[in-house]
């Protein structure tokens, strides 16, 4: 028997089950233990953005606000001393206008004194106010590279290109003459003004008077240059670039080098820039054999070194590199169209798909492109040479570090000038530093796959040292430390802490197998396609009900599936190319459900693999796929394409399915290998976690010979670790019998993850066999059409068993099941809400001044900068019980509290006196003692009078003004009890608003990551203080 932990990971829950099974005996074993784990996800489900990101910008304001506000008094200062002008004359004292900026009727705009100040001599007040004009209002910096690829910055910098090709052509000496001649005067003459900076509301592209920071140091030079000519004395070279100093200074940019990751075979190396020629070498090289060995599995042909040289030094001299078509060419293919290239990228339902490219060199091609100036020195460069100069651009983006860095380099004075401009815009890292390319490359020239050049050049060696532990050590401590997103991050933290706990409680594993959801791993925006998709599916299924009521067709899962497929496919077979009538829909007999890969053979039972046609056809194509069925009739398979594409709403993948030529059988036979060749995912996520897992946490021996110290990939390694395909489990769901998600409880997280842990090869081969009996079953439609109609209710028969008795176990393992959350004890978030408010505003609720006075008393409301504004987030609620009554109170404590390190010790007293002033709060004094601190998801042991017994619940939050506590259920599967207390909301049931002063018990406990509750231990009450909090005296 074997021990498997099954894992079910999103990107804010975790359902895991742990059996002990006989992985090559179908039917033996038995569940040990399962669980779910919830969290919440690292971002803002609003959008998607960092939790952090709204304090980060605020704080990059504040600072880029202080930062002005400083260089402007620099330059007040500066034109003071060279203008002769009084300081007191151009400083505001107690927030008064200075007497410079006083206004007449003969008062010039600074955009007309910027326009005249090139045909006119300024006297020194007028000279003072263009360059302040200038320096407030310096300009995008449009030569930063590391700007030019975000959208919003294109759009800028359009706007840019758009304003000074303008100016240009319409003979304006500098902007400022543009502008005041163009858009000042004539919006002034209309009573009305648009940002000429800021982003135009009612304009598409936006920015559209935006200028660059080059064109208004051309503007200073050419103002000062016309100034002198006009004899003003004051306009000296020294004030010029004194001046351009200040006011045009830009902070050097931070260089991210010590951020790059470390190498995965050499820890105190750097990961090497994707942009460095060796770098594309390598990618190129693992492209070029993996093509090899697959084309070579087909032809039984041995590709030579010289065959990759050839490739590869194809791609290197072409800027756009190989295409798939050259590819055919140098590989002799032509004559065997049936060889398909496997890329996802190509699409044979369309003709010449293999135009696209299949290996090139873009950086290196760019950078030649750059320095095509230096021809001759360029094509002498060494290999290393040219990484180290792609490293160096990559990883910075300041001038000054560049040009120092790039200095060293064995390259020309005039090559070290053009590359520290750093206008080429690379980044992007690989997991491998150059030390370790360098050692793989010449392996994989030989025809090495990647796998056996780490081996042969002792790399492997190098991570293969015993780093492995009983227990999975933090992400932060591992070589994968700096590789995911905070999302995905905490998911992983979230997996490694159920792992460890099952670990401790039931000792070591065999054999972990995982899923992801198809959410993990993705970006936001990538989430929100697929959850469109969802809801237009959602829309379909709805639409597809509608028709089967019109048609008189019974509203069952079948019907529904045939209906929506007809409508995919224009109302016609794919197969016949005939149409398909509404009677036909009708009657029993005439049409089938085909898997365009049989089902047997791919287990693919997604409805991208399914295709409606009629019954005969499907009997002449039986168990094989499209081509292998007419393939070989060259008219009929040109028919087929042509039908296909001629079907607009059927999706890409569908028409890539049924084009395929190359379909390899995944069918088990007798090895029983199915799982671990076929089924499992190699997505990023997947393989990062797998490789984590395998490197750092030692597994029992899966046979008596097998030493587990080694790392995975190893000679003599077992496969331990089995990462998921999403397809599998919903296929396992419905030949095992299982109930369709029920997405309002969290259980759900369970079952599947108990079907990824016997998902054993004994099961899928049985899977397998099964289906393959029930095809070959199939002679004639109505023998298949009466079987079809005998298992409608598909959930509901369970086709076979992973384990005997399968049903009642899972009843069993059920019912044990107490849902984990995450406490959110973090003091992170805003101090109070950005709003400033007049205190009048506050009077209806407080009861005017002396009620606003009392509010600021207790925390309930703040003043800053003379104004009002709102707390931030409750962080975290005290619970005092008096000793006399044995009732319970309530103190809040914000974020703001913890900031000026300030403990409040009233509690929350509801309602106004008499006079319609909020009632003073309740000092919790040596009459009262404290219970326990409450966080967010902290679970606690609650009974209301009324009640038969206790429940147990999660703290969602309290109220300020009433002092009511809110909790949520754990599961949302409320029993009976339960129901008096949780009442059923939108998201989820919730008992909101309860009173607890007169609770019969409240108690805090503490939940542990696989779901076992314990009654927390008495503490004394903890101070409240941030790290940068300073004492108090």
């Amino acid at each position: 028997m074997i021990k498997i932990l099954g894992l079910d990971i999103g990107i804010s829950s975790i359902g895991w089950s742990l059996v002990e099974v006989e992985e090559q005996i179908q039917g033996k074993g038995n569940i040990i233990a399962s669980g779910v784990r919830l969290f919440t996800r690292a971002e803002n489900p609003e959008d998607g953005k960092s939790l952090a990101l709204p304090r980060r910008e605020l704080r990059g304001a504040r600072r880029a606000n202080k930062r002005k506000k400083a260089r402007v008094k620099q330059i007040k200062i500066l034109l003071s001393k060279y203008l002769n002008i009084d300081l007191k004359d151009i400083i505001p004292e107690n927030e008064s206008l200075p007497d410079i900026f006083t206004t007449t009727k003969a008062f010039l705009s600074p955009w007309e004194l910027r326009s005249e100040g090139l045909d006119r001599k300024l006297d020194d007040k007028e000279f003072f106010r263009v360059l302040l004009h200038i320096a407030k209002r310096r300009g995008y910096n449009d030569c930063m590279q590391s700007q030019k690829d975000e959208k919003e910055n294109k759009i800028i910098l359009k706007s840019i290109k758009s304003n000074r090709d303008e100016m240009q052509r319409l003979g304006y000496r500098s902007v400022g003459e543009m502008m005041c001649k163009e858009y000042f005067l004539k919006e002034r003459c209309k009573g009305e003004f648009k940002g000429v900076r800021n982003k135009a509301k009612d304009s598409k592209d936006g920015y559209q008077h935006s200028v660059g920071r080059r064109d208004l140091q051309e503007e200073v030079k050419i103002l000062f240059d016309s100034q002198r000519s006009f004899g003003n004395q004051k306009a000296t070279q020294e004030l010029e670039e004194l001046f351009n100093k200040i006011a045009f200074y830009q902070r050097d940019l931070k260089s991210f080098e010590s951020m790059v990751g470390k190498c995965q075979f050499y820890s105190e190396e750097k990961r090497a820039s994707k942009c460095c020629y060796s770098a594309e070498e390598f990618i190129n090289l693992t492209k070029i054999i993996n093509t090899l060995a697959y084309i070579g599995e087909i032809t039984k042909e041995v590709f030579s070194q010289e065959m990759i040289e050839l490739i590869l030094n194809k791609a290197k001299s072409l800027k756009t590199g190989v295409s798939y078509r050259e590819l055919r060419k140098i590989l002799k293919l032509e004559n065997y169209p049936s060889i398909v290239f496997k890329d996802n990228a190509l699409d044979y339902t369309q003709k010449d798909t293999e135009k696209k490219i299949f290996i090139s060199f873009p950086k290196f091609h760019k950078l030649k492109e750059y320095l095509s100036d230096f021809e001759e020195e360029f094509n002498a460069l060494e290999v290393q040479t040219l990484d180290e100069i792609a490293n160096i651009i990559a990883f910075n983006r300041s001038e000054k570090t560049i040009k120092e860095k790039i200095s060293k380099l064995p390259i020309s004075k005039s090559m070290q000038e053009k590359l520290s401009l750093n206008q080429l815009g690379f980044d992007k890292t690989l997991a491998l530093s150059l030390k370790a390319i360098y050692k793989i490359s010449p392996l994989m020239k030989e025809g090495k796959r990647y796998d056996e050049a780490i081996e042969l050049s002792g790399l492997l060696e190098l991570c293969t040292k015993n780093v492995k532990k009983g227990l999975l050590p933090p992400l932060a401590q591992t070589d994968f430390a700096d590789t995911l997103n905070p999302v995905v991050n905490r998911a992983i933290s979230q997996y490694r802490k159920v792992v460890n706990a099952v670990i401790k409680k039931y000792g070591r594993l065999h054999k972990i197998h995982i899923e992801f959801t198809r959410d993990v791993g993705k970006s936001f925006n990538d989430r929100q396609k697929i959850k469109k998709e969802q809801d237009a599916n959602r829309k379909l299924n709805d639409e597809a009900k509608n028709l089967c009521q019109e048609f008189g067709l019974e509203v069952n899962g079948r019907n529904i599936l045939k209906v929506k497929l007809w409508k995919r496919q224009d109302e016609f077979c794919i197969y016949s190319g005939k149409k398909i009538e509404i009677e036909d829909l009708k009657e029993e007999n005439k049409l089938q459900v085909d898997h365009i890969y049989p089902l047997s053979r791919s287990l693919d039972d997604s409805q991208n693999n399914k295709v409606l046609v009629f019954t005969a056809q499907n009997q002449l194509k039986r168990n094989k796929t499209p081509y292998e069925w007419i393939g070989s009739d060259e008219a009929k398979w040109e028919e087929l394409r042509k039908r296909i594409n001629a079907i607009s709403k059927l999706p890409r993948n569908v028409k890539k399915k049924i084009m395929n030529t190359a379909f390899i059988d995944k069918n088990i036979g007798s090895r029983g290998e199915f799982l671990t060749r076929n089924l499992v995912d190699t997505g990023y996520i997947n393989r990062l976690v797998s490789q984590y897992t395998s490197q750092y946490l030692e597994f029992l021996p899966l046979d008596i010979s097998e030493d587990t110290s080694i790392q995975a990939g190893s000679k003599g390694s077992k496969k331990h670790i089995l990462t998921m395909s999403g397809g599998l489990t919903s296929i396992l769901r419905h030949y095992w019998g299982l109930d369709s998600k029920n997405r309002e409880t969290h259980l759900h997280h369970f079952q599947d993850s108990l079907i990824i842990a016997l998902a054993t090869d004994a099961n899928i081969k049985s899977l397998s066999n099964y289906l393959k009996s029930k095809e070959e079953r199939y002679r004639d439609s109505k023998e298949k059409a009466k079987e079809i109609y005998e298992n409608t209710q598909k959930f509901k028969k369970p086709s076979i068993e992973p384990l005997e008795d399968f049903r009642s176990k899972l009843e069993a393992a059920t019912k044990t099941i107490f849902v984990s959350r995450a406490s959110r004890r973090n003091v992170t978030g805003a101090l109070h809400e950005q709003t400033i408010r007049k205190r009048t505003e506050y009077y209806a609720s407080y009861g005017r001044e002396e009620g606003v006075k009392k509010a600021i008393e207790l925390g309930k409301i703040r003043e800053i900068n003379g104004g009002i504004v709102d707390n931030g987030e409750m962080i975290r609620t005290d619970i005092f019980r008096s000793k006399d009554k044995g009732k319970y109170y309530v103190i809040p404590i914000y974020t703001y509290d913890f900031a000026i390190g300030r403990l409040p010790n009233k509690a929350i007293v509801q309602g106004k006196d008499k006079s319609g002033v909020i009632k003073d709060w309740l000092e919790m004094d040596e009459n009262y003692e404290f219970c326990f601190s409450l966080f967010k998801d902290d679970l606690v042991q609650i009974q209301q009078k009324g009640m038969d017994k206790s429940i147990y619940a999660y703290y969602v939050g309290a109220s300020s003004s009433t002092g009511t506590l809110s909790f949520r259920h754990h599961s949302n599967l409320v029993s009976s009890d339960e129901k008096e207390f949780f009442k059923e909301k939108s998201s989820g049931f919730l008992a909101e608003s309860c009173g607890i002063q007169n609770l019969k018990i409240f108690k805090k406990c503490i939940v542990s990551v696989l779901g076992e509750i314990s009654e927390a231990p008495l503490e004394p009450r903890r101070d409240v203080r941030l790290k940068t909090t300073k004492k108090r005296s």
